[in-house]
């Protein structure tokens, strides 16, 4: 009876951790995409211009993907290779997540990912691509009463909704078709110096390196080769003596193909600017955000109000009765007016505000509220997540056995197999790069934690010795080894829980630990599963083999 009864609780508890687990994964999916800025329902008030124009107007390339190390290959990239010759060029930094639509979000606001209110992953479908909370430099050049002109994927449509945008072409394509009707769209625009705000968006080598073999594949060298012919045809029709053409991309790409984690490769871009009012010359590293404010300084534009980047003037050739003081005084004004925005929004006092004299202290005053939020959140979280650890333990203890040492074992062996598949034999990113599609995540991972508890279950069950002695002995050491490898799971989902809470809020989580966590949830939910099926089919032997010597 006792021995029933514990089976009935074992059955009942891991249907329930399959249950609580997958709603858990899809909530945390969900509230990734649906994350909104502090700074959403409160933004910013745009300020004044930071001084007069420098140049007639301004051309943004922007090459989907293209990492560095691409474009300073002079075999694939030779007209990019000499346009560096007579241009301003720099290595350039992003955050996480390494997405298209947080990048181009901070390239347009000057604003990084946790400000901007762009969602972090990528939209999931056409129907949910955010249209712009933030200032942005479409509507700052519009209140300029400048003409802008946007030609590339059709994401841009409904971002720059709100932004006045006066010419656009969008395609829903990707590859080097697409590109091609971009070309053919953009060049009488181009051609018209009447548009004074032009940004072509090319979109072939980030089509490459996810569905054509990734970066180490010839055919991302043909993409990037196909671009560089194209950046021919665009710098062939301006007059860089007046026009200034800038030259970048929102993100790298890993060499397996794919992009949004961490990974120093997908945080590392192209940056080039050439023409009028720029000095020729290789610069000191930037930052994605500089070049907001940097083109605002070149088009005599306000800065974007939730700006967080500085406007490249070592780089910028000033007229007469100009200096860089007078950006430095205009980005002040704004970054004064962003970090009472902030206090504000995260419920901290913004009646006495500190002395700002850069844009680094914007940024540590701003880190220091957020981390002083975080402390008020993570203490509750953290006793919280201390309690579950002891009644893990409470659970275990009195329950433990010798040879459930050999069970912790079989436990530790299938996450290493596991492991072993995913990040070795895989050879998948523990990172959000590694998120090509929720359906191959789930599909590939339920395999890899299929062939681990099979391989932990035979093990543990020939190291216990169940398989010799009586069958409901393998049914309560296959419910024991299911429990194990949950509680093992549960150490870096509780750590997660601490850091980052149950769902991305207001602000973005340290991507790194929180995808390690999400993945152990979507192995709790295939462990219990596992666990269930192994154990019911022990119990139907148990039952059947009874029923045999009755």
């Amino acid at each position: 009876m006792k021995k029933k009864r514990s089976l009935r609780i074992g059955i009942i508890s891991l249907v329930l951790i399959a249950l609580v687990t997958y709603f858990w994964a899809d909530a945390l999916i969900d509230s990734l995409f649906d994350y909104r800025s502090p700074l959403a329902q409160d933004p910013p008030v745009a300020g004044q211009a930071a001084g007069s124009p420098l140049t007639r107007r301004v051309v943004l390339v922007l090459v989907d993907a293209l990492r560095e190390d691409t474009s300073l290959d002079p075999q694939v990239m030779p007209f990019l290779t000499r346009l560096r010759q007579s241009a301003a060029w720099a290595t350039m930094h992003s955050r996480t997540p390494s997405y298209s639509a947080p990048g181009w979000t901070t390239i347009l606001t000057g604003a990084w990912p946790d400000i901007n209110d762009s969602q972090p992953a990528n939209p999931p479908d056409e129907e949910n691509v955010r249209t712009f909370t933030q200032d942005d430099i479409f509507a700052a050049a519009q209140r300029a009463g400048l003409q802008t002109a946007v030609s590339g994927y059709f994401w841009f449509e409904d971002m720059l909704a709100n932004s006045g945008i006066d010419a656009g072409f969008y395609t829903p394509h990707e590859d080097n078709s697409a590109d091609q009707d971009v070309m053919e769209a953009v060049m009488p625009w181009l051609e018209d110096p009447a548009y004074q705000l032009v940004l072509v968006h090319l979109d072939q080598v980030d089509y490459a390196g996810h569905y054509q073999g990734g970066p180490q594949h010839p055919n991302w060298n043909a993409a990037a080769a196909r671009v560089d012919a194209m950046l021919t045809d665009i710098a062939g029709v301006l007059d860089l003596q007046q026009d200034t053409l800038l030259i970048f991309s929102d993100h790298g790409q890993i060499d397996q193909g794919g992009h949004g984690g961490h990974e120093a490769v997908t945080l590392v871009e192209p940056f080039v600017m050439l023409g009028a009012g720029v000095i020729p010359g290789h610069y000191a590293d930037i930052a994605m955000t500089d070049i907001a404010p940097t083109v605002a300084a070149l088009l005599g534009t306000s800065l974007p109000a939730s700006n967080q980047g500085r406007a490249l003037t070592d780089m910028l050739r000033l007229p007469a009765g100009q200096s860089a003081a007078d950006f430095d005084q205009a980005l002040l004004a704004q970054q004064n007016n962003l970090l009472h925005s902030y206090q504000t929004s995260l419920g901290f006092d913004s009646s006495v505000q500190p002395l700002i004299t850069s844009v680094a202290d914007t940024a540590a005053l701003m880190d220091a509220l957020r981390a002083g939020r975080l402390q008020q959140e993570r203490l509750p979280r953290l006793i919280l997540a201390a309690l579950l650890v002891i009644v893990l333990v409470i659970f275990v203890v009195p329950r433990w056995k010798h040879e459930n040492g050999w069970l912790l074992l079989g436990a530790a062996l299938n996450l290493g197999i596991v492991n072993l598949l995913y990040g070795v034999i895989a050879n998948k990113a523990y990172s959000l790069s590694a998120l090509t599609s929720a359906s191959d995540l789930i599909l590939s991972l339920a395999l890899y934690c299929g062939i681990g508890f099979a391989v932990a279950w035979l093990v543990s069950m020939l190291l216990t010795g169940s398989l010799m002695r009586n069958k409901t002995e393998v049914v309560h050491n296959t419910f024991t080894l299911t429990f194990l490898t949950l509680c093992l799971l549960a150490l870096p989902i509780l750590w997660n829980f601490y850091r980052n809470g149950l769902l991305i809020t207001w602000t973005l989580p340290e991507f790194a630990s929180m995808y390690f966590a999400f993945l152990c949830v979507l192995q709790s939910l295939f462990v219990a599963l596992f666990g269930l099926l192994f154990s019911s089919v022990a119990a139907l032997l148990c039952f059947v083999t009874s029923k045999g010597k009755k």
